[in-house]
């Protein structure tokens, strides 16, 4: 294998140093003769400071801020509820109006067979005597 490239150094640095892994001997030599792999180092290291005091910070929370929040939750999942009903609805809407244009359409065309004797089919016609 050749020397480690950039990109391959940076890419092993989390592992490197999260899990306190030794570093193969041509990483580790590359890192000291390249200004851009220990500036790397350097900013990935900053970083590891910086998320380790986030974890002892407690910020302090506005009063009323987690109301606010809990009545935002409330709101949306009103406003889904609300909005999931109608679309329900609209297909119980849909679905009666077929249903009316269908028993209005089997209307019309019996309506249609009874005043049109001459022009419907045979079994259908009535006869004169009764």
């Amino acid at each position: 294998m050749g020397a480690p490239r950039c990109e391959e150094v940076a890419r092993l640095l989390p592992a490197i140093l999260d899990d306190h892994r030794a570093a193969a001997g041509e990483v580790v030599s590359h890192v000291e003769a390249c200004v851009a792999c220990q500036a790397e180092l350097a900013r990935y290291r900053r970083l590891l400071r910086l998320l380790a005091q986030l974890r002892l910070e407690r910020p302090a929370v506005p009063d009323g801020f987690l109301e606010e929040v809990l009545e935002s939750i409330s709101a949306a999942a009103e406003r889904h509820v609300i909005r999931s009903a109608l679309d329900h609805r609209r297909v119980a809407y849909a679905s009666g109006l077929v249903a009316s244009v269908a028993v209005a359409s089997g209307i019309v065309l019996l309506a249609r067979t009874r005043h049109a004797p001459d022009h419907a089919p045979r079994h259908l016609r009535r006869t004169g005597g009764a």
